[in-house]
């Protein structure tokens, strides 16, 4: 009678899922760092989910969350999820810029499919650039324009010493 039960539940759960509702239903998306290194981009995103889809991926885990992960990217095409978790993903785009002049270009693109765009702007999104400069933008429902020049990327936050014996 259990299993019954248990399978009733998740039956009502995947048709609830699957029935095409928005991210923003059951998936709140509180901020979003995007990672550049060459022509790829690494999407970190911090989110919240609701007490209905926490209890689904306890019970059955992230996996069930890869399509929706994967469609607030749907702009992008080569779009990988690297892991999920609870309360995070990260993805990543292999060829989300293009090299030209040198330089690394990365155009904006919606977040979101491309059949549902976001509606409702994400409360930060922060740009990490290679050399560590970082720039943040506030409600936002798009990626930024964003560009850096292309060439060596120096650590700066490591200081090198040469000592003299």
């Amino acid at each position: 009678m259990r299993s019954i039960i248990a399978m009733l539940a998740f039956v009502g759960l995947m048709a609830l899922i699957s029935s095409g509702s928005a991210t923003d239903d059951y998936l709140y998306v509180k901020d979003v760092t995007m990672h550049l290194k060459g022509d790829n981009a690494t999407f970190e995103l911090n989110y919240s989910l609701d007490a209905f889809t926490r209890f689904y991926v306890l019970a059955l885990g992230c996996k069930y969350l890869e399509p929706e992960l994967l469609s607030f990217l749907g702009n992008y095409s080569g779009v990988r999820l690297l892991k999920a978790d609870m309360d995070g993903a990260a993805l990543q785009v292999s060829g989300a810029g293009k090299q030209n002049g040198g330089y690394y270009l990365f155009d904006s693109r919606p977040l979101g499919s491309k059949e549902r765009p976001l509606t409702t702007g994400i409360p930060k999104f922060t740009v990490v650039y290679p050399e560590g400069r970082i720039r943040s933008y506030y409600n936002v429902t798009s990626t930024q324009s964003v560009f850096y020049r292309a060439g060596p990327v120096l650590n700066r936050s490591v200081k090198h010493q040469i000592s003299l014996i």
